[in-house]
């Protein structure tokens, strides 16, 4: 029943009936004809609040009168365009009519998810929210060796001790040392074919040689700190977002299928052109 309760589209269907309600309420209350204008409280209320977060102060009481005018203007012209149908087949004005529509489904699709919404979501997109594995890794490239050259280089590499990259590194296009870097961004370095490779390889020893973009690589590798799925206090901001985000798009699907249900569609096709 609670359940049942937070659906946004058993709130659209009470409000929509709510509306219709009150629709004949005041229909059954007032005057037939739409030759009365009444500015209310509410009315002026708004136009005070849209002028002061214009100008930052209240208006005086001549700009009061001055918007509440031009209120009254505005609504008489609405009101005559409808009348000779100026508001039919107007693109603006459907968009504009339709983008509302969306805003009010929005208002009805949100809702705060419980705890367990949450884990129940982080469970079942591990993919979202899974974090990238990183590395710390030392690299000597050699742009113009060809790979023999560089398996010689490996086998002198093997049989020194203590060598580091800033031993033998040769140029500065690029960093000779990565520290706890993601895939992402060492892909965005040094290439996709080659991040591939260099997680497959072994840790503490000069490994090699690996194909880049710049050239061919020999490599150390120190660490590897592998990606993992965090628990949900770890990115319970995240989840959320996430989880509205989708809950929104089902509710407002759920909603456009249950008013797309009250009306028939008919596609007319193209008459082909006559020679």
């Amino acid at each position: 029943m609670l359940k049942l309760a937070r659906e946004p589209l058993l709130h659209f269907l009470v409000v929509g009936a709510a509306l219709f309600l009150l629709y004949h309420f005041i229909s059954d209350s007032e005057p037939a004809g739409d030759e009365q204008i009444v500015v209310t409280a509410g009315h002026i209320e708004h136009l005070t609040t849209l002028f002061l977060k214009t100008r930052q102060r209240l208006p005086t009481e001549s700009e009061l009168k001055g918007l509440i005018d031009d209120f009254v203007v505005e609504e008489i012209l609405y009101r005559e365009a409808k009348s000779i149908g100026l508001d039919q087949d107007d693109t603006i004005i459907r968009r504009r009519l339709r983008q509302k529509m969306e805003f009010l489904f929005e208002d009805f699709s949100t809702t705060q998810p419980t705890r367990e919404d949450l884990q129940e979501f982080l469970a079942e997109n591990p993919e979202r929210f899974r974090t990238d594995a990183r590395m710390t890794f030392e690299h000597v490239y050699l742009p113009e060796a060809s790979r023999a050259e560089a398996e010689l280089l490996l086998t002198e590499i093997e049989s020194t001790d203590s060598v580091t990259a800033d031993d033998l590194f040769l140029s500065g296009l690029l960093p000779p040392r990565f520290e706890l870097a993601r895939q992402a961004e060492i892909a965005a370095h040094l290439g996709g074919e080659f991040t591939e490779q260099l997680f497959d390889l072994d840790r503490g020893r000069w490994v090699g040689p690996i194909d880049s973009p710049f050239g061919v690589h020999l490599v150390y590798i120190e660490e590897v700190v592998p990606g993992r799925l965090p628990e949900l206090d770890e990115v319970t901001d995240v989840v959320t977002r996430d989880w509205q985000v989708v809950r929104r798009a089902e509710a407002e699907k759920e909603i456009l299928d249950a008013l797309r249900a009250k009306y028939t569609v008919t596609i007319e096709t193209l008459s082909p052109e006559e020679p």
